[in-house]
Formats: structure tokens, sequence, C-alpha cells
């Protein structure tokens, strides 16, 4: 992707926001989860944010573009208007409708087609793994993956949906780390003890966690 479309993506205000905090209240992390919807939230970088994701889906000859709910469904939306394809969105696991046997795909029928899939993010692909399921169950073949950001790089274990399937991403998490630091939005001194907390997974009882916390924001 190119440079200038990474640096307007890390430039949006709260979207790397500093401070340690913890994923499913397990892991820890360096800096709080990418806040990626704030980027859907300028209506001119949305667009450019789906060309890519256009140009992938015409790659791959996908005949449906599929938002993942919730994060996916803005872009994909956006990426199906670029692309000029039938939308639909895909529930979330357990999802429980309003009528028995409400269906977890809404939108154009998937049944039969070759889509892609999009969501805002991919880390281990837990998320991507279950969409997927619940796509082929409705008939569908997914093609591809399309997300703003690709966190593989710094996830532990990668679901083989994760590992296997095509997936294209406007920037990885770390481009989008370097992104912001480069633009004055994260100290450089926090950016790289983040970096290398999230490649080396520092464990609960490292004593540089203390260095997070006193390493000045921006």
């Amino acid at each position: 992707m190119t440079t200038s479309l990474v640096s307007r993506l890390a430039a949006v205000p709260g979207l790397v926001r500093p401070g340690i905090s913890h994923l499913d209240m397990k892991t820890r992390l360096p800096l709080h989860p990418l806040s990626v919807e704030n980027a859907y939230g300028d209506p001119r970088l949305l667009p450019d944010l789906a060309e890519p994701g256009a140009v992938f889906a015409e790659k791959l000859g996908v005949e449906l573009i599929v938002g993942a709910e919730t994060g996916g469904i803005p872009l994909a939306t956006s990426v199906a208007l670029a692309a000029d394809l039938p939308f639909a969105f895909v529930r979330k696991p357990g999802y429980v409708g309003h009528e028995d046997h409400e269906p977890t795909v809404r939108g154009a029928s998937v049944a039969g087609k070759h889509v892609l899939l999009v969501d805002d993010a991919v880390a281990q692909g837990t998320a991507l793994q279950a969409f997927t399921r619940e796509l082929v169950d409705a008939g569908a073949t997914v093609s591809g993956v399309f997300t703003v950001v690709d966190m593989r790089e710094v996830s532990g274990r990668i679901t083989p949906t994760a590992r296997h399937l095509p997936i294209e991403s406007v920037a990885t998490y770390l481009q989008v780390l370097t992104a912001a630091t480069e633009q004055g939005m994260l100290d450089p001194k926090l950016h790289e003890l983040a970096v290398d907390a999230l490649i080396h997974h520092w464990p609960d009882n490292d004593p540089r966690w203390t260095l997070l916390n006193t390493a000045p924001a921006a």
C-alpha cells in the first residue's frame, strides 16, 4: 500500500492511543487496541481505504463483498461501492435474532458465490475463522479477506484460516505504529518499547512494563 495512505490512517485522531491495556482481561498490551473505526469518520479517507479492497476483489474475481459485524461493515460497504459489487454482512458468532432461525448472513445472497470477507483488522484470526464458517454454512466460498490493519506479525498463535486464506490489508500494525511515531503522535521511546513488547511477548512479570508507564505519551 502507499506510504501516504498508511500515514493518513495513522494520523486519525484516537486511532493510536498510548497506555497499557489488557485484551479480553488477560493478555497485557503495551498500547490500547487500535480504534480502527475512528478512520471511518473521515468522508475522504474511507473511500481511499476501500480502494485497495476493490482492487483485491477484482484480482480474486469475487462476486460479492461481505462485511464482518461490526467493524467490517462500513468498510465493506465502501469496497462494494468502489468495486460495483453486491453487498452482504455476516453476524457475529452467537448472534440471536428477533425471529426463529433468523439467518446470520444478511443482504445479497451469498449461496454459490465467491466472496471477499472484509473486517477492520485481523490478529490471530479467531473471529475470521468463525465468520468464514458462517459464510461456508450459507453456501459461500470465501476467496480472500481484506482488512484495514493486519496484526498477524505480532500475534502468537495464528488460526489455519488466517494462515492460508489470501489476506490483503492497508497496513500492518507495525507500519501504523511507525507512521504514528514519524508524525509525532507516538513518542519514539514509547514506540521502541511497545514494539519490543509486542514482538517478544513480554511476560507479565517483565520489569520493563514499568518503563512503559513512565515513557512520555507523545
